[in-house]
């Protein structure tokens, strides 16, 4: 735990296409209004994605070599890339030591950022990638099509066809991605019940995702016993090994974290209580919700929206009288 830190990603407006990819030992949110502060820039960066490790400068310089790999590199500045979000997330992901949310950070003033450049590690990407189940490289290829990465064009059907090869393999990941897609009507026709089939197949195969997409689907619906319900199995799934790839990814675990936000900040603006089923994890994970609730308050003030800052400012205070109680 001597590195325990965030990786972060950085944009500002007024660097359209640039995005900054870097570490820190704070949280993202305090590094992004020190760099406001000192840049010049006449728009504020805002953290559009976070993740804490376990030693954050050896996940920085996979990050990095990851990035520039891709030809990413702007000029000799270490820690910006001409990528686009979705792609520095993805990097990020990669990254391996990442850890769930609920660490706590030693305090701030304890700390010293380090300021200076890391030389990028003799890392084999190869290695540190390496497929570890037999669907990987279809499932990679899906998303690739799915977010429209490196070279790939963004297309939903091709994506929609490559997770479902990949579910068939056994990619109980694809099962959430499949499943979103009929939610939202991404290059299929919308249609919840075959969503709700698709969550359905991947719960029942040990998918921890598909329970928690359940219950958002049902709470979205207004069908709120069975919402409960799905919200139980969830955390009764939950474990000390996840999460594992399969039965659930970091991604997904960042999904699920966002989400709390939003179950939360409905609490406020729909007078809508979060499921008690979760309390206990919401509680444990506040840190990691608090901290996506700050990205939320940014974008809010970058658009200049302060009903919605004052939203989740409500969730954050909400959230340490829950840790304080």
């Amino acid at each position: 735990m001597d590195d325990l830190g965030y990786i972060y990603v950085l944009a500002n407006s007024a660097m359209p296409g640039v995005v900054k990819v870097g570490k820190t030992t704070r949280t993202p949110t305090e590094r992004a209004l020190e760099l406001s502060g000192v840049t010049g820039l006449p728009t504020p960066f805002i953290v559009v994605y976070e993740q804490l490790f376990q030693n954050c400068s050896a996940a920085e310089s996979f990050v990095h070599a990851y990035l520039e790999q891709q030809g990413f590199r702007v000029s000799d500045n270490r820690e910006f890339f001409n990528a686009p979000v979705n792609e520095a997330v993805r990097a990020v992901n990669l990254a391996p030591g990442a850890i769930d949310g609920n660490m706590t950070l030693p305090e701030p003033d304890s700390l010293l950022e380090d300021s200076q450049p890391d030389e990028l590690d003799s890392l084999h990407l190869d290695t540190c990638m390496t497929n570890s189940f037999p669907w990987s490289s279809i499932f990679d290829e899906a998303e690739q099509y799915y977010y429209g990465l490196e070279n790939y064009l963004e297309d939903y059907a091709e994506a929609l066809r490559l997770f479902r090869q990949a579910a068939k393999l056994g990619a109980l990941p694809a099962y959430g991605y499949i499943g979103e897609m009929y939610e939202g009507g991404e290059g299929v026709r919308q249609d919840q019940e075959k969503a709700l089939e698709y969550y359905k197949e991947g719960a029942r195969k040990g998918s921890v995702y598909c329970y928690w997409a359940m219950g958002r689907l049902f709470a979205k619906g207004d069908s709120q016993k069975n919402a409960e319900k799905c919200f139980s199995l969830f955390i009764n799934n939950m474990d000390a090994t996840l999460p594992d790839g399969q039965r659930l990814t970091r991604l997904e675990l960042s999904k699920i974290i966002t989400g709390c936000v939003m179950l939360l900040a409905d609490k406020f603006r729909l007078r809508r209580e979060p499921p008690d089923v979760l309390r206990r994890f919401i509680t444990e994970n506040a840190l990691a919700i608090s901290s996506k609730a700050k990205n939320f308050i940014e974008i809010c003030r970058t658009h200049n929206d302060p009903s919605g800052e004052q939203r989740y400012v409500q969730v954050i205070e909400h959230l340490k009288s829950l840790t304080t109680a």
